[in-house]
């Protein structure tokens, strides 16, 4: 309650404010912007390809501003992976933060994505704390500090993946309490879902990113799985998923009260959904190889659930 009710706030604050000071002003010429749309598109298709299929079901004069604020999500996530340092990282969230403020004061610089959410802002209201929400979050697990619980993992995905959905959803102009609801405990089951599906390639990368209470619950030490001694990760990946379900069935008994027109927003979660359900059919072994491969039912299965308002 407490992230609806601080969500509600900051619309009554910045409706007034920001889009009146940027609604008749932008720093791109038509080219530039048409160069940043392509941009953002290119990068979502390559590093957000589940939702690049999700972005159609927006109204169409609404799609460069939903691959704008994907793309910017795509920037964010790379960051954490293309740095050899966490200082390096922390300088180019902070660019990120200060290119907001920029981009919110209508003095976008001359980079795509902040060029694409700059000109994005004059078609819907967007709360700027939502974006810094993200970048903060992102930020702090620079730090490779490893999740003591599975709250902690879901809280990382409230800031992270249910603030995009927020996004996505005062780009729509759905201003609902129940909704609200509905998208925080799907972005808290993305979250942790995004987390199970990348486990294999953070253990690469010498990362144990399941929760130490389960870890040491299910006698799982990060030495030990480095050197391939993998016994309880099966059960310790089952009980963190059966966490993220409980998000999903929790988000699917308020699904009734959501409008028509923030569907899809609800259609991200989808892959997620997909994700889990095949995950559980292999056991919850998330080393199996089929469960990295690209789910090529995925667009069928979105058009079914945004034709019959499914999840």
């Amino acid at each position: 309650m407490t992230t609806t009710l601080t969500r509600l706030r900051a619309r009554s604050a910045l409706t007034s404010s920001y889009n009146h000071a940027i609604k008749s002003y932008t720093t791109a010429s038509a080219s530039q912007l048409q160069s940043a749309h392509k941009y953002c598109i290119d990068s979502v298709r390559k590093g957000d390809y589940d939702g690049y299929l999700c972005v159609p079901f927006f109204p169409d004069h609404l799609r460069n501003t939903q691959y704008a604020l994907r793309a910017f999500n795509v920037e964010l996530a790379s960051i954490r992976e293309n740095v050899s340092k966490p200082e390096i990282g922390k300088m180019r969230m902070q660019f990120w933060k200060d290119t907001i403020d920029k981009v919110y004061a209508g003095k976008a610089p001359q980079q795509p994505i902040a060029l694409a959410l700059e000109e994005a802002l004059q078609r819907s209201t967007l709360s700027s704390m939502w974006f810094k929400r993200i970048i903060t979050e992102r930020m702090t697990n620079l730090e490779d500090h490893p999740f003591m619980t599975i709250k902690e993992m879901e809280d990382y995905g409230e800031n992270t993946a249910s603030s995009l959905l927020y996004l996505q959803l005062e780009s729509l102009g759905v201003h609902d309490v129940q909704v609200d609801h509905v998208v925080s405990h799907l972005g808290k089951m993305m979250g942790i879902s995004t987390f199970l599906r990348s486990l294999p390639f953070h253990l690469g990368q010498k990362r144990l990113v399941l929760p130490a209470q389960v870890t040491a619950k299910h006698n799982i030490s990060q030495e030990n799985v480095m050197r391939g001694q993998l016994d309880g990760m099966e059960d310790a990946v089952f009980e963190v998923a059966t966490a993220a379900y409980d998000q999903l069935l929790t988000a699917r008994s308020l699904l009734d009260t959501v409008a028509p027109e923030a569907f899809p927003v609800i259609l991200s979660s989808i892959p997620h959904v997909r994700y889990l359900e095949r995950l559980e059919k292999h056991n919850f072994n998330v080393f199996e190889p089929k469960l990295q491969r690209k789910d090529w039912k995925l667009p069928l299965v979105l058009w079914s659930s945004f034709r019959n308002r499914k999840i």
